[in-house]
C-alpha cells in the first residue's frame, strides 16, 4: 500500500511545475502577478467546493474555528506564498532549477518536522540515510545550477 501512496505523491509532484507553468501563462495573460494567483486560488475553491458539496460535509463544524490557534490558518498564507512565489520564480530560474529548490527545502523540513514530531507527526529521529539523502538533495541542485557539461 505504501507504494501506492508513494506513486500517488510522485503524480502529484509532477504536477507542481506544471502548475507553476500554467499560472505564469494566467498571469502574463491577465498582466498582473496577484490577480493570477487569485485567480488559481478561486478555481482551487471552487474545486473543493464541489468536493465538500458532494461529500457532505458538515459546514457547521467551521464554527469550530473561532476557537483555534491562529497558527492554522497560516497553510493557506503558505499556499499563497507558494502559488505567487513559483510566479514570480519561474520565468527567472526555470522550472527544473525552482521545483528542485522547492522539493530541497521541503525535504530539508519534513526531515526536521518528523525528527521532532512537530504538528502532531509521529517522532521519526533524522539517520545517517536520511542525512545521506538531504546531502544528496544539495548536490543535485547544485548540478541543476551548474551550467555546461
Amino acid at each position: 500500500m505504501l507504494v501506492f501512496f508513494i506513486v500517488i505523491a510522485v503524480i502529484i509532484g509532477c504536477l507542481m511545475p506544471i502548475q507553476a507553468g500554467i499560472n505564469f501563462e494566467l498571469t502574463r495573460f491577465i498582466k498582473h502577478p496577484y490577480l493570477g494567483a487569485f485567480v488559481s486560488f478561486f478555481m482551487g475553491t471552487l474545486v473543493l467546493g464541489f468536493i465538500i458539496l458532494f461529500q457532505q460535509a458538515p459546514f457547521s463544524e467551521l464554527k469550530r474555528l473561532t476557537t483555534a490557534s491562529p497558527h492554522l490558518l497560516l497553510g493557506g498564507m503558505m499556499g499563497a506564498l507558494f502559488v505567487g512565489s513559483s510566479i514570480f520564480l519561474v520565468p527567472r530560474m526555470g522550472a527544473t532549477l525552482m521545483i528542485g529548490a522547492y522539493v530541497t527545502g521541503q525535504l530539508l523540513m519534513s526531515v526536521v518536522m518528523d525528527h521532532y514530531g512537530l504538528f502532531g507527526l509521529t517522532i521519526q529521529p533524522i539517520t545517517m540515510s536520511r542525512l545521506l539523502g538531504i546531502f544528496l538533495l544539495f548536490v543535485g541542485l547544485f548540478l541543476v545550477v551548474k551550467k555546461g557539461a
